[in-house]
């Protein structure tokens, strides 16, 4: 298979008509300059150089493989560019994506302004698009370790109980992780495994949760239970900024502590110069985990 590298090699040699101005421009070794032509010789099986009085000429077969060589090397700058200007593909589910990715995102594109297709969705819905090839990498609440993909914690985000400012339970701190059974638990999205990090922790406590599902997405659990319709499970950043405007009050549970460790995933072997690579670099170097 024909080197670029070589390519680009016997093309400075022809340039500068000799190896030594060759090795120079290119700054290199005489000896690999040399090297780098018997090689890409050999490749095509035919001589393509010859020196005649102390400068280096093409041979008939290296003067019909010139400007199959320029046009190898503009088509590899070419494809460079392509790729270059390609979006980094990032997919999110709807908390990390709505409360958590876009700071961080506008940090990563301050240092490194590639442009971005975001898409922010489901957990199941980011994770199906990962594995399908649609995006280069995806922040989830939770990963189901398909092979072919490695995934790093990037932050553990605590779980809160709010209801509304006029709730009988507003003046407290905390409650008992019973209590809840004595509330509707409204639910958020579906995937984000809120109920399965309860029956982990809580066990058959879980088993008495009325639990009200349907409404989609966190902003609709946040507008329901502000109406009093009952409480909810959320991950604390998505209500930091009714709790702090007195729309919602949030309470942990004693005794217990709910973490949800957010994940970001992308394929094994990333070029370490690839825009989802970098990314999770940033991330990683930059996020910052409770």
């Amino acid at each position: 298979m024909l080197n670029l590298v070589h390519a680009k090699t016997f093309l400075a040699v022809l340039s500068e008509r000799g190896f030594r101005a060759a090795a120079r421009d290119l700054k290199l070794s005489p000896s690999t300059v040399v090297e780098h032509i018997k090689q890409l010789e050999e490749d095509l099986a035919a001589p393509l150089l010859l020196r005649r009085r102390g400068i280096v000429e093409p041979t008939y077969q290296g003067a019909a493989f010139a400007p199959l060589a320029r046009a190898m090397l503009d088509t590899a700058e070419r494809s460079r560019t392509v790729i270059a200007q390609a979006p980094l593909r990032i997919a999110a589910s709807s908390n990390v994506g709505t409360y958590l990715l876009q700071s961080m995102l506008a940090s990563f594109q301050a240092t490194d302004p590639c442009s971005v297709d975001l898409w922010i969705g489901p957990n199941p819905g980011a994770a199906d698009r990962l594995a399908s090839g649609t995006v280069d990498v995806a922040l989830m609440e939770w990963w189901s370790d398909r092979p072919g993909f490695c995934g790093h914690t990037w932050r553990k985000e605590p779980l809160v109980v709010i209801l509304a400012p006029g709730h009988p339970w507003a003046a407290r701190d905390a409650i008992e992780p019973g209590e809840l059974a004595s509330q509707p638990l409204l639910g958020g999205e579906a995937g984000t495994g809120t109920i399965t990090l309860l029956r982990k922790e809580l066990g058959q406590l879980t088993d008495g949760l009325m639990a009200i599902g349907g409404f989609g997405n966190t902003e609709a659990v946040k507008r329901a239970v502000r109406a009093g319709r009952g409480v909810s499970l959320v991950v604390a950043a998505a209500v930091t900024d009714e709790v702090r405007a007195g729309q919602l009050v949030a309470l942990r549970l004693k005794n217990i502590e709910l973490v949800k460790e957010l994940k970001i995933i992308s394929p094994i072997g990333l070029p370490d110069a690839a825009p989802a690579a970098r990314f999770v670099a940033h991330v990683l170097r930059d996020a910052c985990p409770n």
